[in-house]
């Protein structure tokens, strides 16, 4: 199985409106950090972004002093190998396991980079323990 590991995860509230994905990632290039993962939504009158940066401490800082809500927490990240049934595989052994996800996001790349997972388990131990 590919690298897999407890992250810190942003959570950042803002308001909903045109052009709040480019604030935030703007807020967080203009302090020359990369994002490894992102997942975006909008609800009622808030949009909420679930991110993993190289720099959380620095990016938490550059997000709050714009008046946002900015939380953290416990995430589990893999890397998959970027080919049909990665996932299928990562999510059967979790339901044989029953370990009970609360969210999940992922990203995709080329044939030649790994696909990266992001999940919150009701137990990121033994999630991490079953896919290790």
């Amino acid at each position: 199985m590919a690298d897999v590991k407890k992250v810190q995860q942003l959570t950042v509230t803002t308001g909903d409106k045109p052009g709040m994905l480019a604030e935030v990632a703007s807020v967080v290039a203009e302090q020359k950090i990369n994002i490894e993962a992102i997942c975006a939504y909008g609800q009622e009158d808030k949009a909420v972004f679930y991110l993993v940066t190289k720099d959380n401490a620095k990016a938490k800082q550059a997000l709050l002093a714009k008046g946002w809500q900015v939380k953290e927490e416990e995430v589990v990240m893999l890397d998959l190998e970027n080919k049909p049934g990665a996932l299928a595989n990562v999510a059967a052994k979790l339901k044989a396991q029953n370990v009970n996800l609360k969210f999940c996001y992922g990203t995709t790349c080329t044939a030649t980079c790994p696909a990266r997972f992001v999940l919150k388990a009701d137990n990121n131990d033994a999630a991490i323990k079953v896919l290790k």
